[in-house]
């Protein structure tokens, strides 16, 4: 077991930290009250091929896998305060382009990665409906044959990306009843007939610069070979699209944390109260050492997650957890560095952005008591057998 960070990740590492810095921008504040999704931003990481890390050389990515990616987002994270433009990022990465690169034939992955990558487009992964989030197979939305296609109808509800969208990965029910198996995954341009896109963002409580909006699919038609796999595969491409949400996308609080847990030290040190400094008084030291072993113990659990995926080893526990782990984290801190702050750190700024960035964390990618609920009964199976001593 090899705790060590290669050359690869170090070199990951620096080039991400690198442009996160000239990521910087002035005008953050007053886009996070707009809750404006920053197009300037994203074609600068466009223009450095961020967009597609994931994609294959052939098709003009870097091939990265689970484990790059965890380290390229983190430390995109730690050193660009926009967490809502790299949450975009991280979702158009894991649920748009992992699903067409790993589960589309080479006809629909020429078809399309190369023009994702030279355009910059961005991606939307449409599968939330109003009566159907963690519980998928209450999924309402269809996808009906007409011809040598189908027909989308229904709408799909707080899809990351859908105002600023450029091509869709849809989910739509295929069979007739609401199993597993009963619905298909597929890829559309967002400008098909048929394709509303609710171009004002919805107003959210944090990610407020991440765009999030409704899709309306209104018999729009796409051909059977825009189809991800065979019908009725969706279910298996969702479950690894949110193994790499899961355990790559959360990277960006991982980085949000370290800068967090940085200026927090920083601000203690320098902080007066009583005559010494905040981090002189053992309770806040504390709150301090508590935010140092949270971020830790989440970032670990992240790499974990990445590299079983790498090695196909991972199941969905693993994610689970490490998503788990990450989302509580980053809330946690969010309220110590708050408390440590005082009152600089309710007013308008960092402190108090990064916690309500954080407070999403613990819905999307599967609300947590529902990946808790999934772990147990993934416990008691593995009791009830005497297996998972080792992992």
């Amino acid at each position: 077991m090899d705790f060590s960070t290669s050359p690869r990740h170090r070199d990951i590492a620096r080039r991400m930290a690198a442009l996160g810095r000239d990521l910087q921008d002035p005008g953050l504040a007053e886009r996070d009250r707009q809750g404006r999704f920053s197009r300037e931003l994203w074609s600068t990481l466009a223009r450095q091929r961020v967009h597609a890390l994931t994609v294959a050389p052939e098709h003009g990515g870097e091939g990265f896998g689970a484990l790059d990616l965890v380290f390229a987002l983190e430390a995109l994270a730690e050193h660009c305060e926009d967490t809502g433009l790299l949450f975009a990022l991280a979702a158009h990465l894991c649920a748009c382009l992992h699903p067409l690169a790993r589960f589309g034939d080479p006809a629909l992955q020429q078809r399309w990665l190369p023009a994702i990558v030279q355009e910059g487009q961005i991606g939307a992964h449409a599968i939330t409906e109003a009566g159907a989030g963690s519980d998928i197979n209450a999924m309402r939305c269809t996808a009906t044959r007409d011809g040598d296609g189908y027909r989308l109808h229904g709408e799909k509800r707080y899809i990351t990306n859908a105002p600023v969208c450029d091509f869709i990965v849809v989910h739509a029910r295929t069979g007739a009843g609401k199993g597993f198996l009963d619905y298909s995954a597929f890829v559309l341009d967002s400008r098909t007939p048929g394709v509303q896109l609710s171009h004002k963002p919805h107003e959210k409580v944090g990610l407020r610069t991440t765009a999030m909006g409704d899709i309306r699919f209104d018999g729009a038609w796409v051909h059977a070979s825009q189809r991800l796999g065979a019908e009725g595969n969706g279910g298996p491409i969702f479950q690894a699209s949110m193994a790499w949400e899961r355990s790559c996308l959360f990277a960006i609080y991982l980085g949000a944390m370290r800068r967090q847990l940085r200026r927090t030290c920083q601000h203690a040190e320098t902080r007066v109260q009583f005559g010494q400094p905040l981090i002189a008084h053992q309770a806040i030291a504390h709150r301090i050492a508590d935010m140092h072993v949270r971020l830790e113990s989440a970032r670990l659990a992240c790499l974990k997650a990445a590299w079983e995926l790498d090695h196909a080893q991972s199941g969905q526990d693993t994610p689970a957890m490490a998503k788990l782990l990450v989302s509580e984290a980053s809330i946690r801190n969010g309220l110590d560095a708050l408390h440590i702050h005082g009152a600089s750190g309710v007013l308008e700024g960092d402190v108090e952005r990064q916690l309500r960035n954080a407070l999403p964390s613990t819905l999307f990618s599967g609300g947590n008591e529902v990946l808790k609920d999934q772990l147990l009964r993934q416990l008691r199976r593995e009791l009830r057998h005497g297996t998972g001593q080792a992992r």
